[in-house]
């Protein structure tokens, strides 16, 4: 007898015979426990079921004849098995499904909105997951980003640390970040959000490379960053904690605990993490100014679901983060009082609800969702000990959204993937500084609708879609459109070709609302009046190549190109010195235009997926159509004029190993290297603006862990290691109070050593 299974009905064809059934169960191949959830379908019938909680499923009323039965489910190969049903018996079927390689061949969504492996995604989705970020000793997103290929974090302000993500070269602005899907991540958020999203909420990154607007929307220029937060699986904890210091003076600490509970049934389970972390700041040239600030954060989470039934789900989540922030020098005295000091106090909550069905077959889903993010920032933007540079900012971010998917046998001419939906998504932004009466309100609304058909067969899948978006600072409707297509002339080897196009609203961005110190003065960005949309279309090629030397080791070669034409790009120009109210004023203009081109390659191989090696390298291009100014200097034309994007090398990859010489030790070797490139430099320190051509530099990391077994199942791992092993940090930084700040270009940390312990549940 089957315990507690899902079971389907089937009308017998002819009156004459006994139905009969088909009863089975569905165990991982490995571990030979049952798999809940898993989905059934009698091919050729459109009959599916899925597996209870046991693991079981059950077919009733069939014709006695042979049947194909398609087992599938998330993060496990998919199996096909002939059962042959006899007149007035039950067929049993015993399933056994393998685990597909979560390094090479991981669960994604950003490729087309659905859970799809990514041998199957239409485009390259490069994946991050928990183990990386334990390779590479991560405390938070900035730092688990650099190793991906075509992707960068670098700081752009020596005062207080202003993160920015480029991918392909393309800076932070132009790339969609995007939380479980969700685009509610404002410009507000983008500041330091890169620093203020702990990696003990994230599951995984996906990072999608290329015009991605058709849809994720507006931004999604450069590509997407999508994080998956934790979801509850089966009942475990973590406590960690960390101290690291680059000087005697200049050290930090963090704290981290997870853990998560899921009920007997499998139907309800939640999910919590808690971070505190600390950074003192630290002074490079012992000038008495900060080249990285202090740090003072707390972050808290929650995701919990409840499956209503078994096709019914409900997910809820809620993050909040308070941190403050502050760089320059004399940290003892108020902000007003130091000759430098940028100061932020942040206050974020985000959440979001989610309501899913999902068909017994699996093949028809739709999901109704909103989330949202409210902040308040007071900050201090100043030099020369100024009263009036204090500031406050609020900001307010919704969305509503509703998607679904259909799963066809036959959609004009092959079977396909059908997915829509449509989104709402308003934010609010009130930005003042009262002393200068300098005000900033800004409120942008966008309704958008997307459309796409993937079809598949055994050797082609095509994919055409678009997204139509409103938005309330752009005249017109704006039409993303996408175009993929992929070759796959075995299990191993996929080529894929994709077209996708972006755009930018002419808005304030983060880099806006973020005010460097620049030669004693606080360097704030005014838009063109005139100011227009950026477009972008993107061109990517790329050949997914993978081989099992033997059943312990896979490997892993992937080659992409990419092109990228930018209109109307935007770019900053300086117009205005005012020193009655200590302020430079820069312009975002309408340049006349940009191409990104290049060419990258990234290596993966795996033993056991224990010991892994990943090797990434990207040369490109990025140059304007015609040549740029950036500087007020009309006296040095010729060093303040560029055919290049500024801050983008032509050549940076990175590198990442982990090696385990015996199961409780492991050794992790991880790096990045960047190529030279052009930085503007601003006069204060130095006698007149110029254009800098900074050396090229390699940040190696090393970090070594030995994990010993308390009990039966819990575990204490204890590690240490060294950050940027040959202290390849920049040597010419500029010093004093009328430094320039944004001349920052190498590692984000000097130096660094550390010691971890962690305590955990398997």
């Amino acid at each position: 007898m089957l315990a507690n299974a899902d079971f389907i009905h089937a009308k017998s064809d002819n009156k004459n015979t006994k139905p009969a059934n088909i009863e089975g169960h569905v165990l991982d191949a490995v571990t030979k426990e049952p798999i809940p959830y898993a989905h059934i379908l009698i091919q050729g019938t459109g009959i599916g079921t899925t597996t209870d909680i046991n693991g079981n499923f059950l077919f009733r009323d069939l014709n006695p004849k042979e049947y194909t039965l398609r087992i599938s489910c998330i993060g496990y190969e998919t199996q096909e098995m002939k059962v042959d049903v006899v007149e007035g018996k039950a067929a049993h079927a015993h399933v056994e499904l393998k685990i597909t390689s979560t390094i090479l061949n991981p669960v994604v969504v950003s490729a087309n909105r659905n859970e799809i492996n990514r041998k199957e995604a239409p485009v390259i989705v490069n994946v991050l997951s928990a183990k990386s970020f334990e390779t590479s000793n991560a405390t938070d997103l900035s730092q688990a980003l650099p190793y991906q290929t075509g992707v960068r974090v670098e700081y752009d302000c020596q005062n207080c640390g202003f993160p920015q993500v480029r991918i392909n070269g393309l800076e932070g602005p132009y790339t969609q970040l995007l939380i479980d899907s969700r685009a509610v991540m404002s410009s507000l958020a983008g500041v330091y959000g890169l620093e203020q999203i702990p990696v003990n909420m994230i599951e995984r990154i996906e990072v999608v490379k290329g015009g991605s607007s058709a849809l994720f929307g507006s931004n999604a220029i450069a590509g997407t960053i999508n994080i998956i937060t934790k979801e509850p699986i089966k009942n475990t904890f973590s406590v960690s904690s960390e101290f690291m210091s680059s000087s005697k003076d200049a050290w930090g600490t963090n704290f981290n605990a997870n853990a998560a509970f899921v009920n007997k049934n499998k139907r309800m389970g939640a999910s919590f993490y808690q971070t505190f972390r600390k950074r003192t700041p630290f002074d490079a040239d012992d000038d008495g100014f900060s080249e990285i600030g202090m740090l003072d954060a707390r972050s808290f989470g929650t995701k919990s679901f409840f499956k209503i039934t078994e096709k019914n789900k409900l997910t809820f989540e809620y993050h909040t983060t308070s941190e403050e922030r502050r760089g320059g020098n004399a940290f003892s005295l108020p902000p007003h009082e130091a000759d430098i000091c940028e100061m932020t106090q942040h206050k974020i909550h985000t959440g979001g609800l989610t309501y899913d069905f999902l068909s017994l077959d699996g093949s028809n889903r739709y999901s109704v969702y909103t989330s949202g993010q409210y902040i308040n920032r007071n900050s201090y933007y100043g030099s020369h000990k100024d009263p009036n540079a204090y500031g406050n900012s609020e900001d307010i971010t919704s969305l509503f959204g509703m998607q679904g998917s259909n799963k066809l046998n036959k959609f004009i001419f092959l079977p396909a993937v059908l997915t829509y939906g449509a989104e709402f998504n308003a934010n609010n932004l009130n930005d003042n500084v009262i002393g200068y009466d300098i005000h900033t309100k800004q409120s942008t609304r966008v309704v958008g609708a997307f459309l796409q058909s993937e079809w598949t067969s055994k050797h082609f899948n095509f994919l055409v879609g678009g997204r139509l978006d409103k938005h309330n600072l752009i005249k017109n409707l704006i039409f993303s459109p996408r175009l993929n297509a992929m070759y796959k002339p075995n299990a191993n080897m996929q080529f894929r070709a994709s077209y996708g196009s972006g755009y930018r609203p002419p808005q304030a961005f983060d880099e806006d609302l973020h005010v460097t110190q620049v030669g004693g003065l606080s360097l704030r960005t005014h838009l063109a009046k005139d100011l227009k949309p950026e477009y972008s279309n993107s061109i990517t090629l790329s050949a997914d190549l993978y081989h099992n030397f033997s059943p312990l080791w896979q490997g892993n070669l992937l080659i992409e190109g990419f092109f990228t034409d930018l209109k109307d790009v935007f770019a900053l120009r300086i117009i205005e010195y005012d020193t009655l109210e200590n302020t430079m004023i820069q312009e975002r203009y309408n340049a006349s235009g940009a191409r990104v081109r290049g060419v990258s390659l990234t290596a993966k191989i795996a033993y056991k997926e224990i010991n892994t090696l990943s090797i990434g390298f990207t040369h490109q291009s990025n140059k304007y159509k015609h040549t740029e100014y950036w500087s007020t200097d009309i006296q040095n034309r010729s060093k303040t004029g560029t055919d290049n994007l500024l801050r983008t090398p032509n050549n940076y990859g990175f590198l990442s190993l982990n090696y385990q010489p015996l199961t409780p030790l492991e050794i992790n070797l991880t790096g990045t290297y960047t190529g030279r490139m052009y930085v503007s430099h601003y006069a204060g320190y130095i006698d007149s603006d110029r254009l800098e051509h900074t050396p090229d530099f390699w940040d190696l990391n090393l970090n070594l862990s030995y994990t010993i077994r308390i009990f039966k199942d819990i575990s204490l791992k204890i590690g240490a290691g060294i950050k940027n092993i040959f202290n390849a940090y920049q040597k010419d930084f500029d010093k004093g109070v009328d430094r320039d700040a944004k001349y920052i270009y190498g590692p984000t940390q000097p130096r660094t050593i550390f010691i971890s312990a962690k305590i955990f549940s398997k």
